[in-house]
């Protein structure tokens, strides 16, 4: 993932990056990833959030591999809460095909700048965090000023992420949003299994 995202804004000069997950690929095989990330070969698009987080535990060398789902992110979470700080990457949200899509470009580029200069990566992690957290609302923002509606609902597997979800959580509500989160149900896969189970059971009461 790490690849694929230094790729989108460097192109083929991601291998002149200095980054240790950069540099750990063996140089047999730069060529072959090249190819793939130009070609798309078995490298379908993704928009999960925790792709990108396993992205930039790679970038910062907290964590280049898994052992078992989310522990980059778990990680890169723990990182971040070691410091204080508001400062956030640059981000753009844009619209493509009638939707809001937040182009992270920017950020990327700025972690491998901080990353060049020494900043520790604990506050690379921080400021992250408040990124994403500042994308959602500015998306939020734009939505209701589209729609009227002021109703947000925080769902999926990164909002376990507590650093996070407090995050964009206050910023919303500091902007007037109503937000729902979840309490009874997990808001991953547990909670998408548990709505699964009730569609099937409606579905069966129907038939």
């Amino acid at each position: 993932m790490a690849l694929s995202h230094l790729y989108s804004v460097f192109g083929d000069e991601l291998f002149e990056l200095p980054l240790a997950c950069v540099q750990a690929v063996p140089a047999a095989e730069r060529k072959l990833f090249l190819k793939m990330l130009e070609r798309r070969l078995n490298s379908p698009l993704t928009s999960s959030c925790g792709r990108l987080f396993d992205a930039v535990a790679a970038m910062t060398g907290l964590r280049g591999m898994v052992s078992y789902e989310g522990q980059a992110a778990i990680e890169l979470e723990a990182h971040a809460e070691s410091v204080e700080t508001s400062l956030r990457y640059p981000f753009e949200v844009v619209t493509e095909e009638d939707c809001y899509v937040t182009d992270f470009s920017h950020m990327i580029r700025s972690i491998v700048r901080d990353m060049g200069l020494g900043r520790p990566g604990a506050e690379i992690a921080r400021c992250f965090h408040n990124t994403l957290a500042a994308a959602v609302a500015e998306t939020c923002g734009l939505i209701r000023g589209d729609t009227g509606i002021g109703r947000v609902v925080l769902s999926g597997g990164v909002f376990q992420n507590k650093l996070l979800s407090e995050g964009i959580h206050t910023l919303l509500t500091e902007n007037k949003f109503h937000v729902f989160t979840q309490r009874l149900a997990p808001p991953n896969d547990g909670g998408i299994a548990l709505g699964q189970a009730i569609i099937a059971g409606r579905s069966i009461s129907c038939v």
